[in-house]
């Protein structure tokens, strides 16, 4: 599986952001935070956010996905 670098100065590809995700975190600030570190261009925080909402949106779909009688 090939993992897109998100954040280049920081070195945190799609991986680490879904294991932010799992964490709790719901920001890119959040991401950054969850690993010990701050934004330094912010150059990434659109792509961030946009993983941010790809997996939450993945996880309630996975969890809603209930068959109806």
């Amino acid at each position: 599986m090939v993992l897109m670098i998100i954040c280049i100065c920081r070195r945190i590809n799609e991986e680490g952001v879904r294991d932010a995700v799992a964490a709790g975190a719901r920001s890119p600030e959040a991401v950054q935070a969850f690993h010990g570190c701050e934004f330094n261009c912010g150059k990434c925080r659109c792509a961030m956010g946009e993983t941010i909402a790809e997996t939450l949106d993945a996880s309630v779909t996975a969890d809603t996905l209930i068959a109806a009688e």
